[in-house]
């Protein structure tokens, strides 16, 4: 439940910044090293998009700035997503990361 609740509030965010500027696209790897060197942050998680591209998260230490990018197959890579202040997600109940005592 409170996975779904992030993933929609997350889908709105995302939703309203894309409104906001045009993506920025290159090659894969020419943006990942622009976000780490530019930004210091790293991947913190990826997954496989229904249209077969791949979506990253990167994030800076403590939080102080996230992208979400977008790689389609042909290895061109937008920033689709970019803020500030990132927390990861709290365990839930159905999380391995939480024991029962």
């Amino acid at each position: 439940m409170a996975r779904a609740a992030a993933i929609a509030v997350f889908g709105i965010l995302l939703a309203a910044r894309a409104e906001a500027a045009p993506a920025s696209c290159g090659p894969h790897d020419v943006v990942v090293d622009y976000l780490a060197r530019t930004f210091q942050e790293m991947p913190a998680g990826a997954g496989t998009a229904n249209s077969g591209g791949r979506v990253e998260l990167f994030t800076a230490p403590k939080g102080r700035s996230w992208t979400l990018l977008y790689t389609g197959p042909d290895g061109q890579a937008c920033m689709i997503a970019a803020g500030r202040g990132w927390a990861p997600p709290l365990p839930g109940p159905d999380d391995e990361t939480v024991k029962p005592r």
